[in-house]
């Protein structure tokens, strides 16, 4: 900045140029040389003695004279009209682009002269380049150097994108000293004239009509590549009002009644373990957390008005329990989960997504034990899946326990007009978090148009996800870019393509191309993400986006987009369309999703999609789930020698245990004596205990199994619950004991291995038995466990804390087959293995392993059509998750063939 007396002798200096230029020149030109044409109109003969005389030294001097005259009367008019348009304030930018070296020369030395700065003078008439301003959108600008400050100094808030910051305003502050401060040029001052002109603050009072008189207290924007200068503080955003909270529709009765069979019928829903992916109504609502190397303990979602009651011990339960989470709502328009919100649609793309996941496990898992450990599915994904169970409206019959289909309910998500739409506001970057995460949902593995691809800056995905997120992983539909031109060079690359694939059958849309050609390659939407491009690239933007018109190209811009329509979108997703026209009614509102949520739902669908892990680890993420089984040591050679098939647990003299059956539906077997039914709550009180065989607290068991009921219901309905499935096992059983088959300790109920058979425990044990043995006793022990393995852990139940669970038992069951197929190929028995691996591929279709294990007994019988059978229905299986068989395989089956066709 400028000292007072730099600015002083500025102007000064500035006045005399312009008072020598205007005043001096004429006088020089009166004394040195007089008046340089004739004193009167020559005649004739006067015409003829000039062109007949030689040129001399006075004529020459004469007619530089008048060429001074010219220069100096035309340097006057530009000081005159350069007066004018100071005195009046308006000037246009498309005139002042075009101006004469004169006018130019004028407005630097008035502007100097009259505010000090030839610096900012100079930004005023050299104007913006054409990139930055463009001739199809004049504007009245300010002058060269506008006034910002009428009257006392002050503070007022400076918006750059989404951002807010306090900027204090001093008297005589000028639009280029901001444009040099925040832009780090001050010729940029013409842009921030253009974004705020004609904008009205109701707060301060009056509109923008003159860049040359802007009032402390005006919120002034600013393009979106402006840095705060040093010292300037964040803006607290305003108060918003908080979201209202609507009462879901339906609801789960406070208490399950009495069933008069054991085995209860239950309804399928969305999370039905990992084989069914399709919605329907949910039974028993429950939302697991993350899991550690303990017990988890989720957080309860009792009413408001609830109060907790006292823990049983003070280990029955984290002091956390006590404070409810804040709960899911919907209504007839989408799912408040928070601060985040989506319609219906993006949710159940999402929970159609989430149940692919499983499927995507069993593709991957290769048979070691410890290799990808199943991983319960992010609280927020969790809870999107039972509000969707739980829409009355969106319930679907189940098309089978082992398909992959997916409902054709998701609509076109990845469109938008083209163009490009702008989005400012508050909730601007959180509505760009939900139109990343609805592109990436859109569409399925039978729909690839409508499958939509992101593009987007590295820059603008850490804006918008944070900046510890490095990266998703390897994605196909998201394309992360370097830079922002290196993202427009990835929409133009894209627009060049479909442009000559248009071109080939002479058409000009992709819709239509879609009909007369249906065989052609998919060309999903595509959609930019990013923020406004800064002046050096708004037309190369500009014109891309427009050529993206029938060729499904659009773009999200973060901030003002001047060629499109501009949204502003409010913290809980409502919008008003603030500038521009929009091609179609801007929705009244956009879903907005918090960085976290947006995380958890991104890996979800990376994952279902790529059939890949998480490649990104939060705490908001779950870790692995509790194993039901220790982890595995090496033993010694001693024991290996021969291990003793697994002998139950002693129980009281002359009793027998109950049954307790989980491998399939779910029930107690052998019930002799007459008594109460077994309640539906008991029975999955049951299953929840028997895959937690250490027990767990009363207050645990409420959170998962009675989630929506108060903390003192929810304890009493678990003693309910407990004391039913204690009655109902003693009826199966002989054991004379108290407090025999469900126990209670220390606040924690378990099973009693005394007097409750599990089918899962037993399971466990010929797997961990099976892992040291060798020689006969492996294989009986291998053969007992995959004789027990018949099913998927509680089949067509729906217990959302489940699937984990379900997951781990299949692997045991996958694991089982695969030691006992190559047990059996070691030693020679082809065919025993071949029949076995059939059997497990009938279990889990979608494991991989399983089909390679079954080709090399295929190989081993001289089996080749064997081997290209078992590639086929691989392929088949795996088009479910829009996936195919690894390289590896196809080259291993290649490879099998070919060596039994050279023998």
């Amino acid at each position: 900045m400028l000292s007072w007396l730099g600015r002083w002798t500025v102007r000064a200096s500035a006045g005399s140029v312009l008072l020598a230029a205007i005043a001096g020149i004429p006088a020089w030109l009166a004394l040195a040389v007089g008046w340089p044409l004739p004193r009167a109109v020559p005649d004739q003969d006067g015409l003829v003695a000039f062109f007949d005389g030689g040129v001399t030294d006075r004529m020459v001097v004469n007619l530089l004279a008048v060429a001074i005259w010219l220069v100096w009367a035309l340097f006057a008019q530009a000081v005159v009209a350069e007066l004018r348009e100071t005195t009046r304030g308006v000037k246009d930018l498309h005139q002042r682009r075009h101006r004469n070296p004169m006018r130019a020369a004028a407005s630097v030395l008035i502007s100097s002269m009259l505010l000090g700065s030839v610096l900012a003078a100079t930004a005023a008439t050299a104007g913006p380049q054409p990139a930055r301003v463009t001739a199809d959108a004049p504007i009245a600008a300010a002058q060269a150097a506008p006034v910002l400050i009428r009257a006392a100094e002050g503070p007022t808030i400076v918006h750059v994108g989404t951002e807010r910051y306090v900027y204090v305003v001093k008297r005589g502050d000028y639009l280029s000293k901001i444009s040099q401060a925040w832009l780090g040029d001050a010729e940029r001052w013409p842009e921030i004239c253009q974004l705020n002109k004609h904008r009205h603050f109701p707060r301060a009072g009056g509109t923008l009509r003159d860049c040359n008189i802007i009032y402390p207290g005006w919120d002034l924007r600013l393009p979106v590549d402006a840095r705060p200068p040093a010292g300037t503080t964040p803006a607290q955003p305003p108060a918003q009002p908080p979201p209202p909270v609507i009462t879901p529709p339906t609801t789960v009765p406070s208490a399950a009644p009495s069933s008069p069979a054991v085995t209860p019928s239950p309804s399928v829903s969305p999370s039905t373990a990992v084989d069914s992916p399709v919605t329907a109504p949910l039974t028993v609502p429950a939302s697991p957390p993350a899991a550690t190397s303990a017990p988890a303990s989720p957080s309860p979602n009792p009413s408001p008005s609830s109060s907790p009651a006292p823990s049983e011990s003070p280990s029955a339960a984290p002091a956390a329990s006590d404070t409810p989470s804040p709960a899911v709502t919907t209504d007839e328009h989408g799912v408040q989960l928070e601060s985040n919100w989506m319609p219906w649609a993006l949710a159940i793309a999402i929970s159609t997504a989430a149940a692919l996941v499983w499927l995507q496990r069993r593709r991957r898992y290769t048979g070691q034990p410890d290799d990808d450990p199943p991983t319960e599915l992010p609280p927020s994904v969790v809870k999107l899946r039972r509000a969707v169970a739980r829409h009355p409206e969106l319930a679907h019959a189940d098309t089978g326990t082992d398909s992959a289909e997916v409902p054709t309910l998701v609509p076109d998500l990845a469109r938008l007009p083209a163009g490009g739409t702008g989005i400012i506001g508050d909730g601007a970057t959180a509505a760009a978090r939900a139109a990343l995460v609805a592109v990436l949902a859109s569409g399925s593995p039978d729909q690839p148009d409508a499958r939509g691809e992101v593009v987007i800056d590295a820059a603008t995905l850490a804006t918008l996800l944070g900046s510890e997120v490095v990266t998703l992983g390897p994605w196909p539909r998201l394309h992360v870019a370097d830079s922002m031109d290196e993202a427009l060079t990835v929409i133009e690359s894209r627009l060049l393509h479909r442009s000559r694939i248009l071109d080939e059958h002479a058409l000009s849309d992709l819709g239509e191309l879609r009909q007369q050609a249906p065989d052609e390659e998919a060309l999903p939407p595509v959609m930019l993400i990013t923020e406004t491009p800064p002046a050096g690239a708004r037309m190369r933007a500009k014109v891309a986006l427009a050529l993206g018109e029938g060729l499904h190209v659009s773009a999200l811009l973060l901030g003002e987009w001047a060629h499109g329509a501009t949204v502003e979108v409010a913290t809980d997703g409502h919008t008003k369309l603030v500038s521009g026209t929009a091609v179609e009614p801007v929705p009244p509102r956009l879903p907005v999703l918090g960085p976290a949520t947006a995380i958890q739902i991104l890996t979800t669908l990376r994952e279902a999609q790529t059939g890949e892990p998480p490649a990104i680890a939060s705490e908001a993420v779950p870790i692995t789930v509790e194993p039901l089984h220790a982890s595995r040591t090496s033993a010694t050679p001693a024991e290996t020698t021969e291990v003793p098939a697994p002998v139950p647990a002693a129980g009281p003299a002359g009793s027998a245990r109950a049954k307790l059956r989980l491998i399939g539906p779910p029930r107690i077997e052998d019930i002799t004596a007459e008594g109460r039914p077994l309640r539906a709550k008991a029975l999955e009180l049951a299953v929840y205990l028997a895959v937690h065989p250490d027990g767990a607290a009363t207050r645990e068991i409420g959170e998962y199994l009675e989630p929506d009921a108060r903390i003192s219901q929810a304890d009493q309905r678990v003693h309910t619950n407990a004391s039913n499935l204690r009655h109902v096992l003693g009826r199966a059983g002989t054991a004379d004991a108290k407090n025999g088959y469900v126990i209670k300790s220390a606040g924690r109920y378990r099973l009693d291995p005394a007097t409750v058979d599990v089918d899962v425990w037993t399971l466990r044990d010929l797997m961990r038995k099976a892992t040291i043995a060798s020689g006969p006793n492996r294989r009986e022990l291998l053969t007992a466990a995959c004789d027990l393995y018949t099913a998927p852990l509680a089949e067509d139940q729906d217990y959302e804390w489940l699937p984990p669970h379900r997951e781990t038992i299949r692997r045991w069951g996958t694991e089982a087959h695969l030691l006992l197929a190559d047990h059996m190929l070691d030693t020679h028995h082809p065919e025993e293995a071949s029949d076995l691996l059939d059997k497990a591929i009938g279990l889990d279709r979608y494991n991989e392993a399983l089909y390679v294990r079954a080709m090399h007994a295929r190989h081993a019988l001289g089996d080749a059509d064997g081997i290209r059978t078992l590639l086929r229905a691989l392929t088949k299986a795996l088009a479910d998750l829009d996936a195919e068989p690894q390289e590896d395989t196809i080259t291993l089956a290649t490879q099998l063939r070919t060596s039994l066709d050279d023998k």
